[in-house]
């Protein structure tokens, strides 16, 4: 009886350290910087096809966006540079239409395709493949989106100082939509968590989990 305990145990302890190895594997794909987890293959799929294939469905209801509202050429256009928003990102848009928490998010179909699209062009830089190196470099530059709103891709260096040369934090970039008067609530900002993957025909960087798909868009309490 004890024998077949311990086995149990065994069989137990096993399974959940499959589940927290498998866990981990995942958030450290699009935590690691990038490139060090991404095969040949994944660098050859196009950025519609990269989205759809994520193994921890983290970017389903951003290509349920990009469905909606027909804009899988658009995300698929060559020599583009894109920010990917996580499903938690998608989440606060549609929590937004909504006057409090404890009522169900919003189905994406019930928000308007318009405002879908423009939302979506806002994290497209088209004709320009921005990676980490290049956002460094340059510090501060502005670009137009897809939809000609205003971005600012800040590079920041990694926490060294005219004093010491020893860099004390990871690079990283920040993108900021730049607030349009009568549309946009805020200059919206957010961090990237992955920088520099690689597909055909983008570089694509992927927003925090505390980003936002609304980007700063004034929203309407919809019951």
């Amino acid at each position: 009886m004890k024998k077949n305990i311990s086995l149990k145990k065994t069989a137990l302890l096993a399974a959940v350290g499959m589940l927290i190895f498998s866990a981990c594997r995942k958030d450290n794909y699009y935590m690691d910087g990038g490139l060090s987890k991404q095969s040949e293959e994944e660098k050859r799929m196009t950025v519609y096809d990269f989205l759809k294939s994520r193994p921890n469905h983290m970017f389903d209801s951003l290509v349920k966006i990009i469905d909606l509202t027909n804009a899988k050429a658009a995300v698929n256009t060559a020599n583009i540079t894109f920010f990917a928003a996580p499903n938690n990102a998608v989440l606060r848009l549609q929590m937004n239409y909504n006057p409090d928490d404890r009522q169900t998010p919003k189905p994406l179909a019930d928000i308007g395709k318009d405002t879908l699209a423009a939302l979506l062009g806002r994290f497209i830089v088209p004709n320009a493949k921005v990676d980490l190196e290049t956002a460094v470099k340059d510090k501060q530059r502005y670009y137009f989106a897809a939809n000609k709103d205003s971005l600012q891709i800040s590079g920041v260096d990694g926490g060294t100082s005219a004093s010491s040369s020893l860099q004390t934090s990871a690079y990283r970039i920040v993108y900021t939509h730049l607030k349009i008067p009568g549309v946009d609530t805020i200059a919206y900002s957010a961090s990237i968590q992955t920088h520099n993957l690689i597909t055909a025909n983008a570089i694509v960087h992927v927003l925090t989990n505390g980003s936002s798909f609304a980007a700063g868009l004034k929203q309407k309490y919809n019951r």
